[in-house]
Formats: C-alpha cells, structure tokens, sequence
C-alpha cells in the first residue's frame, strides 16, 4: 500500500473499528482495546498534516506502514468502502445511529465554542480532540457543558475561530463518564431576555 492509499482508508477504518468495538465485536476472545479508533485517527492526522507539509519527507513511508498494520482488518474492509484508493465520502446522518462521527472548527458557531446539532441534544457524550493526543473529554470536567441545542466547549484557551480542531464525539452509555445532559427548563423573565434552569440547577442567562 502506497502512503496515499493509507491516508484515504485511514478514516474509514477508523470509523469501522469503532462500530466493531461499539458492537462488542473487537477481540471477541481477548481484551478488547477500546481505543484503537482514536489511536487510526491520531496516527492519520499527524501522518496527513506531515503529508501535506511535506510530501517528500523520507519518513511518511514507514509512518504510514505502522499505521496500516494498526488499520488491520479495518484498513481492508475500508477498501470496499472508498474504492480502494477513491476519496472518503463526507459523513452523513443516519436517521438511527450517528455516532461515532467527527467535526471541525468550521462545524462551530461564530461564538467559536459552540456546536449545535439536534441529534446530541440529551445524549450522553464523550469527545476526542485529536490535537490532544488520548485525552477523552466528559461532560462537567471543565472540558463541555451541554446545551438546549448541543454542547458548549469550556476548556481553556478553545477558540473555534482562530485553531485548527477536529473532534470525534461518541455515545456513551454508563454514567461513569462525567453527568448525564441537562434538561434545561426555560422561564421567560420578558420579550428581550430568558433564564434557563437545568437539572443540575445551573443559570443560564442568555439575552
């Protein structure tokens, strides 16, 4: 496999690996290692944005045979995916499951910490930012808040608008992963501004 083929399998298989694990299907008889996904998508982003700056560099080929030894049998089944060699289509919604997907800081609001989606709203989330390499992100840990329309990144120094991100966000099902989303309650004050109160009986004051 050339470098190139690599990189375009690279987010498939990463996706597959996370709907295998997902599905209790990775390593049926041995431990499983719950983050081989985020591990694909680490590699693959340091590996492209190197491919990008400098497409010459002696080191991308054997880079980018460790990861498609890491890819495994997510790299083959990401073939029949993208046409062994074709471009990754863009990730769509799914009108059952959606997770795990990724987004962007184009995907932000022009506040630069806010991203609204309808589909997370009262789901509970994990993030992944790959700019911090295996770090996962939870809900009231000083990293994201949730919102009455999606999520509300807190971690400090985060701005949409002027840095580069790209975050996997994921469902969670236990509750060891931070606290469940809010359900915000809105009571009018009057026509310009409103106050909300969450299950956690936090203010949101917005105008």
């Amino acid at each position: 496999m050339t470098t190139s083929d690599i990189l375009t399998l690279a987010p498939a298989s990463s996706y597959l690996a996370a709907n295998a694990i997902a599905k209790g299907q990775l390593f049926p008889r041995n431990k499983l290692n719950p983050i081989l996904s985020q591990q694909i998508y680490a590699v693959y982003f340091i590996l492209n944005k190197i491919n990008t700056l400098d497409p010459t560099n002696p080191a991308l080929y054997p880079c980018a045979q460790y990861l498609w030894e890491l890819m495994g049998r997510y790299g083959v089944a990401a073939q029949g995916i993208t046409g062994n060699g074709g471009s990754v289509p863009s990730p769509t919604t799914p009108t059952q499951n959606i997770f795990p997907f990724y987004i962007t800081s184009a995907d932000f609001e022009s506040d630069g910490v806010s991203y609204n989606n309808p589909n997370i709203v009262g789901v509970n989330l994990e993030l992944f930012p790959n700019q911090l390499n295996q770090q996962f992100w939870y809900a009231g840990q000083g990293f994201f808040v949730y919102t009455s329309t999606g999520i509300q990144i807190t971690y400090a120094g985060f701005d949409a608008n002027t840095q580069d991100w790209t975050i996997r966000i994921d469902q969670i099902f236990s509750s060891g992963g931070g606290s469940a989303p809010a359900t915000d309650s809105e009571l009018l004050i009057n026509t310009t501004d409103s106050l909300l109160i969450n299950t956690t009986d936090s203010l949101l004051i917005t105008a």
